[in-house]
């Protein structure tokens, strides 16, 4: 096997091998470019010249020390290389356009080789002069070398340039410049043979679409769009044409002369100038031929005689009159031509012909424009967009086409049904909205048309409906926005665009605007349908110029910005955003400002329905000052003015006002202030009031507010309503009535809030009839007669409702309610309730009725007689023979009992719905639902019996969970006074000694509990230890088990 030092040479010969092969490679490719072949001749020279010296090293050099310049000029070879297929495979027209990069890029890679070939050490050449001076000479050739772009070439890159679209702006120097690219790439007479220069610009679309570079793709535009003018403007005047009629019409058209057509060009001259030999030519066509000639180095001749002539040109006026005259004519015979096809109900195909030839008019003289105008085409081009998907596509182009860059042609289609062009924006084929977005585009640049085209049913909406549309049609989406962008220039279509989803423009005007268009603006949000993000969207915008606008000392200012802040306040998340800005203030200066500024009622009223939706929004205004003071609305002086402008004002701003107030007592931050305030103002009384305002809206604004006053007043309120009982019967009225069913929810909410234990209130509540009246809407329902929209208050209401009945159930020793009671059968009633799934304080109202009824259930209890001690036949029994036993006794209560009659939990199954309460997560109802089963050990029952009947009912496991887990310090005693009950049945005991959890929670119980819960733990402790071993288990807890 050889070794490294073997195995180098080779290697590195191969590796010089390697280098001159590919030098060898680039050298033919470069040779073979066509387009700037001068310059790749000259790369392909200098590349060869570096084959060549390192043919020379491989001979004669120290091929290791050359490793590292091999290397890098492998790597600028590659670049080459990469150069020469780019220039290779680009279509010519593209490398043209670019020969100032590719000339850039030859010196760049060329100047880099110089710089490695010179770092090449000497000490590798092994003393050989004369290769040293060949490669260094070869180095600063190579870093001094030039690759000189012609100056045709030049000229033709820079006049393409976006700054100098003025100069492309004429016909001459277009056409001038697209035979000078012609000729550059090898096309030496265009107007014979121009399919060669239109495969040219196929070629040069794929490499724009390669490049997808944003000039590239421009560059393309221009030189495409001067080939399609060419061809355009020399379609008409070609000889042949005008010989062979396109159309029967055009038989009418004068023959094209000779004398017309430029020999350069081939088409009609516009400026024909003459030279000194007579020969005429287009004025442009031929100062460029001579400019050319004098670059070249050649003399001026005579492009058709090649006689030598002298530069200096006439204006052949005669001929060019003469010319004009003549297409003038002619383009007036054609326009008529297009009116006779469109009004002779020609077919589609003659149509199309007929606007085709319209536009070209149009596109080559701006008079004829005029022409159209004044022939009256234009309105019958309109009508034309009732035809055929292709006639209307064109007649839209073509009405694009008059519009443009003129004013009397906008008007003269403004003036026409602007409904079918909108028509068209809605249509399937993209080709055709296209059509009709750019038309539209066109024509609101006049601003007299804004109007006009607002005014078309339809155009605003679907024009701002494209936008979100998430269209592909880029173009068309961009003008739509374009067309929108100059109708905001009108008021009224301002307003129909916010209408329609588009309140920018809206916003911009409302905020930036002068005033009187600020007032408008104002106006219209107010009006406009708003979704709930445009409203967020119009209050971050809008908010501080409203408020600000609030300040004004114009009238009409302040009312159009409180109407809009009306509508915005609407949405309860703008709360927040109004009150950053300020808006409590100034809202507050409306209300309660008296005198000369006073502002008038209806505003007064605007101003309290924006501050009751800001208040009730559920923003944080507690702490917001509304006056320089620091008052905050739940100040006791800014509530008692809330309470006196109630008093004195009318119903639709006492509405407003107790919306404020519902407002303010919803919030738990301030309702015990504002409680307060309203027992220092004595307003109590006055509120309750109005109960019996005729206005519906003023009379349910006051029951919630004192449904959310009652958990903190109710006495109060109770007191008041004994004061007359009109408004305790209209308030159970409202229960029983039609209105909506949050009305009733928040009524029945309210009585039931008012104090249980208040006899006279209840009475009176039954001579209102209130229970049967509860009754049937507790039937109603749960047989589902409830209305749309309102299914949402049916907890409540529902919970309301028990929440009322429960009340009758605390004063049983009243025959009344216990007659009530007993006919309505309340205990299998309050039972289903607690079935129902209902929410947790209709379980908690529930549970506690049924601990009321069942604490009467021992006083109702029925005890039979014990039959007599004789037989049948009046023989006495033997006194050693026990009497029979009497059956069907309550286990409990020792009597006969019933559901209805006696409220017995146990003949009522009411036990298995308890027991199923007390794993509820709400410590309420775990509470109530155990104080019903805790009357089964009241000490008028059987307790022993009671436990088992408990035991029985799944009901002692759970207690006693409740009892260690310690939940609340109620749910402790009262499980531990059960517990200590419990504790009193032998068999029981027994079996919950087992469990050591039961003594630690009594022990925590005695030592940490309150003085009653401490007594009961201690007697149960003692009963536990009066079984036989238990106090072993307590004395040694780790035998327990």
């Amino acid at each position: 096997m050889m070794d490294d030092d073997m195995m180098q040479p080779p290697m590195a010969e191969s590796a010089t091998q390697f280098l001159v092969d590919k030098l060898a490679e680039a050298v033919r490719a470069a040779t073979k470019v066509v387009v700037e072949h001068d310059n790749f001749q000259i790369l392909a020279d200098l590349l060869d010249s570096i084959k060549q010296v390192f043919i020379d090293l491989e001979d004669g050099g120290d091929i290791f020390q050359l490793e590292a310049p091999m290397r890098t000029l492998e790597e600028d070879l590659d670049e080459t290389q990469e150069l020469i297929a780019y220039c290779t495979n680009r279509s010519r027209i593209y490398l043209l356009l670019h020969c100032r990069e590719i000339s850039a890029q030859l010196e760049d890679v060329s100047r880099r080789m110089g710089r490695t070939l010179s770092s090449i050490p000497s000490s590798s050449l092994h003393g050989d002069d004369q290769l040293k001076a060949l490669v260094d000479d070869l180095a600063l050739e190579m870093q001094e070398v030039q690759f000189p772009y012609k100056d045709n070439e030049a000229r033709l890159c820079q006049t393409l340039e976006p700054e100098n679209n003025g100069i492309l702006g004429n016909v001459g120097v277009q056409q001038a410049i697209l035979m000078d690219i012609a000729r550059t790439v090898g096309i030496e007479d265009l107007s014979r043979n121009p399919t060669a220069f239109r495969n040219e610009l196929d070629l040069l679309r794929k490499d724009v679409e390669d490049s997808k570079n944003a000039n590239d793709m421009r560059l393309f535009g221009v030189v495409s769009s001067m080939f399609d003018k060419w061809l355009q403007s020399n379609e008409q005047p070609s000889q042949s044409e005008e010989t062979h009629a396109v159309h029967p019409f055009h038989k009418r058209l004068e023959p094209l002369y000779e004398a017309f057509v430029c020999p350069l060009t081939k088409q009609v001259m516009q400026d024909p100038v003459t030279l000194e030999n007579g020969q005429t030519y287009e004025r442009v066509a031929i100062e460029r031929w001579f400019k050319e000639c004098k670059e070249n180095g050649r003399p001026t001749l005579c492009p058709m005689t090649g006689q030598k002539v002298d530069s200096t040109v006439k204006s052949s006026l005669a001929l060019r009159n003469t010319i004009e005259e003549w297409t003038a004519r002619n383009e007036q015979a054609r326009i008529e031509i297009v009116k006779q096809i469109i009004t002779s109900g020609s077919s589609d195909d003659d149509i199309v012909f007929g606007l085709t030839d319209l536009q070209t008019l149009c596109r080559k003289n701006r008079m004829n424009k005029h022409r159209v105008r004044q022939e009256g085409l234009i309105p019958l081009i309109v009508d034309l967009l009732k035809n055929g998907e292709e006639v209307r596509c064109l007649a839209l182009s073509t009405l694009r086409v008059l519009a443009e860059d003129d004013e009397d042609n906008k008007e003269a289609i403004g003036a026409t049904n602007l409904s079918r062009v909108v028509k068209c924006l809605s249509r399937e084929l993209t080709r055709e909205r296209e059509g009709a977005v750019y038309l539209l585009y066109e024509l609101s640049k006049s601003y007299s048309l804004c109007n006009k085209i607002g005014a078309t049913n339809g155009a605003i909406l679907i024009l701002v409906g494209m936008l979100s549309s998430n269209s592909e049609d880029v173009a068309a989406v961009e003008h739509a926005e374009l067309a929108l962008a100059n109708l905001e220039r009108c008021d009224n279509n301002v307003k129909q665009m916010a209408e329609n989803g588009r309140l920018q423009p809206l916003l911009k005007r409302l905020v930036e605007g002068p005033d009187e268009v600020r007032i408008e603006m104002a106006e219209d949000l107010s009006l406009v349908p708003l979704t709930a993000e445009d409203k967020t969207r119009a209050a971050q915008r809008a908010a501080y110029a409203l408020v600000e606008m609030l300040g004004s000392s114009n009238p009409v200012a302040r009312a159009s910005a409180l109407k809009a802040l009306r509508s915005l306040s609407t949405l309860p998340s703008n709360g927040n955003v109004l009150l950053e800005a300020g808006v409590l203030s100034p809202l507050m200066r409306d209300l309660f400002v008296v005198g000369a500024n006073q502002v008038p009622t209806k505003l007064k009223e605007i101003s309290a329905t924006v501050l009751a939706n800001v208040v009730g929004s559920g923003a944080n205004w507690e702490s917001v000052p509304v006056d320089k003071d620091g008052n905050t609305l739940a100040s006791e002086h800014i509530v008692h003015s809330f309470l006196h402008l109630i008093s004195n004002t009318g119903p639709a701003i006492e509405a407003k006002l107790l919306q404020v107030l519902v407002g303010l007592a919803s919030s738990t931050q301030v309702v015990a202030k504002v409680v307060q305030h309203i027992r220092s103002a004595g307003a109590t009384v006055s509120l309750i009031q109005f109960l019996e305002a005729p206005q519906p809206d003023l009379r349910v604004t006051s029951v919630k507010l004192l449904m959310l006053l009652s958990p903190h007043m109710n006495q109060e309120l109770a007191d008041g309503l004994r004061v007359t009982t009109r408004q305790l019967g209209t308030l159970i009225k409202l229960l029983a009535s039609d209105s909506p069913m949050e009305e009733q929810a928040v009524a029945a909410g309210l009585l039931a809030n008012l104090p249980m234990r208040d006899i006279q209130l209840t009475r009176a509540m039954l001579d209102e009839g209130a229970p049967t009246l509860l009754i049937k809407r507790l039937d109603d329902l749960k047989r589902g007669v409830v209305r749309v929209g309102d299914r949402k208050h049916i907890a409540p209401f529902q919970t309301g409702i028990v929440g009322i009945l429960a009340r009758f159930t605390c004063a049983l020793d009243d025959p009344r309610f216990l007659d009530l009671a007993i006919d309505n059968n309340f205990v299998e009633l309050f039972t289903s309730l607690l079935q129902s799934a209902g929410s947790d304080e209709l379980q908690i109202s529930a549970a506690l009725s049924l601990e009321n009824l069942s604490v009467k259930s021992k006083q109702l209890s029925e005890f039979p007689e014990v039959p007599p001690r004789g037989g049948m036949w009046g023989f006495c029994l033997s006194p050693f023979q026990k009497p029979a036993p009497v059956v069907g006794l309550c286990p409990v209560h020792s009597g006969v009992c019933s559901a209805r009659g006696t409220f017995c939990l146990f003949k009522a199954n009411a036990l298995l719905p308890l027991v199923s309460c007390l794993d509820h997560r709400n410590p309420g109802v775990v509470e109530a639902a155990i104080g019903a089963l805790s009357t089964l050990l009241m000490d008028t029952v059987d307790i022993e019996r009671g436990s088992q009947v408990l035991q029985n009912a799944g009901a002692i496991s759970p207690i006693l969970v409740i009892m260690q887990e310690h939940r609340t310090e109620v749910l402790r005693q009262r499980a531990v006074w059960m517990v200590e009950r419990v504790l009193r049945n032998g068999d029981l005991a027994r079996q919950i000694s087992g469990d050591p959890h039961v003594h630690t929670a009594l022990v925590d119980a005695f030592r940490y509990g309150n003085s009653s819960a401490k007594q009961l733990a201690e007697k149960a402790l003692k009963h536990l230890n009066k079984i036989p071993n238990f106090s072993g288990v307590f004395q040694a807890p780790s035998r327990a088990g």
